[in-house]
């Protein structure tokens, strides 16, 4: 498994693994609006096919939000989120804080944040389009 920059290429497959792991519902070319000005959009391959990515920005210079990270159903629980997330700490040592949201009914997600690092900070209601509210979690590097 490698892990790349996004290119213009990957956009169906990173959208296709959105449609059918996000439960929010993002039009093709958000995608390509994130690609502008994400500080990090990074893909995991595997055997040339597109099994993840990872979307984050960073509010400022030792801070980074992640905006999405999604791997595909059929190639989960084999290291790819956990690569993703390491890769980006890698790409940028500056980084202090990174920060999410996530669904609080989201369980499978929270644990997997939490085996990595991140605590629950705070509760926002109403947070997605659905009216779910989302934890915000938060991880401390260094």
């Amino acid at each position: 498994m490698a892990v790349r920059k996004f290119e213009y290429k990957d956009l169906e497959e990173v959208y296709e693994i959105a449609r059918n792991s996000l439960e929010e519902d993002y039009a093709i070319d958000f995608f390509l609006y994130l690609w502008q000005f994400a500080d990090a959009f990074l893909i995991a391959e595997k055997d040339g096919k597109v099994v993840g990515f990872i979307i984050a920005i960073k509010p400022s210079y030792q801070e980074m939000r992640i905006l999405m990270l999604a791997v595909d159903k059929l190639y989960r629980r084999q290291g790819i989120g956990s690569n993703l997330i390491r890769e980006l700490i890698l790409r940028h040592p500056e980084i202090r804080k990174i920060n999410l949201e996530v669904k609080v009914n989201n369980k499978e997600a929270i644990k997997f944040y939490k085996k990595h690092g991140f605590k629950i900070k705070e509760k926002i209601e109403n947070f997605y389009t659905d009216g779910s509210s989302a934890y915000i979690m938060e991880k401390t590097l260094f």
